[in-house]
């Protein structure tokens, strides 16, 4: 336990200083340790004030998972404090090493308590569904980190950015058209019906393993169920995401010169 403390006071002064820390050997801590860490973490971060806002999607896809020996996603929090308003402008310092994802984004209409769910109770707990950026912030330098250490860092939880919701429609929300634009340049497009990972797949499979592993699901909380891009670097740009006929924009600034 004290080896734990240590590690995570390590990732919080990563956090505090801006700073990534050195990696650790992939077998130095394993997948149930890993989300032990996390939820300490967690834990801590409500103790302190902040609020328990939802939980995020990872390593949806079976590369991913192939590659850190998983036979499933993994899953991270989101606290009110990683919140970003949409047009709003994000200054690189605030961040360590920061990588962009465009997600879908569910949120609960109703909490659910724990019990066995088919999925179309998992979907009709569902509320709103909304475009979203998350910004992945890894502590661990390089993105280098075994799948035990990707979870103590919470998932690479950075920030989170929500655009309008509307009505969640599990029938209509199976096909979701998404592009995204960097100062009006294509960055990538596509949808969601033929993916291996759907967000509704995605979606369903974490409030599962939430409720097994104990951990209540609440109304009003949002889940950002995978990248439907790959996780790409951040230039200092405007970011347009179209998705569900909408615009969500965010706005990236490089650190001031200094004087």
């Amino acid at each position: 336990m004290n080896s734990g403390n240590a590690l995570l006071n390590r990732l919080h002064q990563a956090t505090r200083t801006v700073q990534a820390i050195a990696p650790l050997a992939p077998e130095a801590i394993d997948r149930l340790a890993g989300y032990a860490l996390q939820r300490q973490a967690l834990d801590h971060r409500q103790a302190a004030g902040e609020r328990l806002s939802g939980w995020k999607v990872a390593f949806a896809g079976s590369a991913a998972q192939k590659r850190f020996g998983l036979d499933e996603p993994v899953y991270g929090g989101l606290m009110d404090s990683m919140i970003v308003e949409p047009g709003t402008a994000v200054e690189f310092s605030r961040l360590i090493q920061p990588k962009l994802e465009i997600e879908l984004a569910f949120v609960l209409g109703r909490t659910l308590a724990p019990g066995d769910y088919r999925d179309e109770d998992i979907l009709a707990a569902i509320g709103d569904v909304a475009p979203a950026f998350e910004i992945a912030d890894c502590r661990w330098q390089g993105w280098d980190f075994g799948v035990g250490a990707f979870l103590a860092d919470n998932a690479a939880a950075g920030l989170y950015c929500l655009g309008p919701r509307i009505p969640f429609d599990p029938v209509h929300h199976v096909n979701v058209a998404y592009r995204l634009e960097c100062d009006g340049a294509l960055c990538g497009n596509g949808d969601t019906r033929d993916r291996e990972d759907s967000p509704l797949a995605n979606l369903c499979w974490l409030i599962r393993r939430l409720l097994a592993d104990g951990q209540p699901v609440e109304a009003g909380q949002v889940v950002l169920s995978g990248a439907l891009l790959p996780p790409m670097n951040i230039q200092p740009a405007t970011y347009c995401l179209h998705m569900l006929g909408m615009e969500l924009a965010l706005v990236f600034k490089a650190d001031a010169a200094p004087v």
